[in-house]
């Protein structure tokens, strides 16, 4: 099957990192993909599908609301003729009547939050809800929690959202061997520098953890917008010796491996990749509870899910300091559940989507 991704950019994020994989599995399973990216603006993530063999072609979108998108849009599809046309982010808005005027009867679009959060302004609500009532496009949800805001936010039957879980390559995950804690304690967060991730908060915690666990150290991979904000609050609260700011990274696993305990304070999320790779890891994981985090993790079981709240992120972080048994039993357990985030798993259910476009 054909199919096209389009997508906005490359930058270090869930949805990027996400295409990313679906398209290299949807490849291996025997599919034609091509990738098209809006803005030109090359990164590692790119770099690495590109090396795997997967063809990019860039569009130059100008800032803001660009119509010319829509005729560039019309014109690839027409010479390439895709049998499915797949978006994320944003550009729905774009390639979903490009690809009706282009002959293309729907899409299929990720919804990668929840659905309050990803339309932005009334607009991108409005459009989204005439693309998925008109069966131009089918909005595919990365939880349960994501499913149920796009059913009640734009009017929607429950099954006419399905649910597919992000996947990623479990071949890249080196397991923990050891749950003995390192010297120093190595905490660890991965994720772009925006308000979702809850960058201060994290710092708030770790600062509260710290004052009991001196030992302990935060790395936080992945840069954003916020990042010179967090870096000022860290030194406001006079942690900053004891974090490092890794920025972003070709390869997050050696700092997986490295880790301790893996943190996401998130105060929303969709189906976050880091969790993922977290669990591949077989790392203890301190999450909170929201979006599609509950579907992916159990409190007790493979994590320590707590309320987004400072003393509560910090707590967990103290139980899992203090105990190696709890660590090495969530951490044992979260290696085993990943096993249903595979790459090849969430390829083959998007597949069985694109094969009913037509019904």
């Amino acid at each position: 099957m054909r199919v096209f991704q389009v997508l906005p950019y490359f930058c270090f994020g869930g949805a990027e990192i996400m295409c990313e994989n679906l398209t290299c599995a949807l490849k291996k399973q025997g599919h034609e993909v091509t990738v098209v990216c809006l803005y030109h603006r090359p990164t590692p993530i790119s770099e690495r599908m590109e090396q795997a063999g997967i063809r990019i072609l860039w569009l130059d979108k100008h800032p803001g609301l660009d119509v010319t998108m829509i005729p560039k849009l019309v014109r690839i599809f027409r010479r390439e003729r895709p049998e499915v046309v797949h978006t994320h982010l944003d550009v729905i808005k774009y390639a979903a009547p490009a690809a009706k005027l282009a002959g293309i009867p729907r899409c299929v679009h990720t919804v990668h939050s929840v659905a309050e959060k990803e339309a932005e302004g009334k607009l991108q609500k409005w459009s989204n809800t005439f693309f998925y009532r008109q069966g131009w496009s089918v909005p595919v949800a990365l939880s349960r929690e994501v499913a149920a805001s796009v059913a009640r936010f734009y009017n929607l039957k429950p099954e006419q959202v399905p649910v597919i879980h992000n996947g990623i390559d479990l071949s890249k995950c080196r397991p923990k061997e050891s749950y003995s804690l390192g010297e120093p304690v190595r905490i660890l967060h991965v994720g772009r520098f925006d308000v979702p991730k809850n960058h201060p908060g994290l710092l708030k915690s770790f600062g509260m953890l710290h004052r009991q666990y001196p030992q302990c150290r935060l790395t936080l991979v992945g840069d954003g917008d916020l990042r010179p904000q967090i870096e000022n609050l860290a030194e406001e609260l006079g942690i900053a010796r004891w974090i490092t700011f890794a920025g972003m990274q070709k390869n997050v696993h050696p700092y997986l491996q490295e880790a301790d305990i893996f943190v996401l304070p998130s105060v929303y999320e969709g189906n976050p990749m880091t969790i993922i790779e977290a669990m591949g890891t077989g790392l203890p994981i301190v999450a909170t509870t929201v979006g599609g985090i509950p579907d992916m993790l159990e409190n007790q079981r493979n994590a320590l899910l707590v309320p987004c709240r400072e003393e509560a992120v910090c707590q967990a972080c103290a139980a899992l300091l203090e105990d190696e048994n709890l660590r090495r039993r969530l951490g044992r357990q979260a290696l085993a559940d990943s096993l249903r985030f595979s790459a090849d798993s969430m390829a083959g259910r998007y597949g069985a989507v694109y094969a009913l476009r037509d019904r």
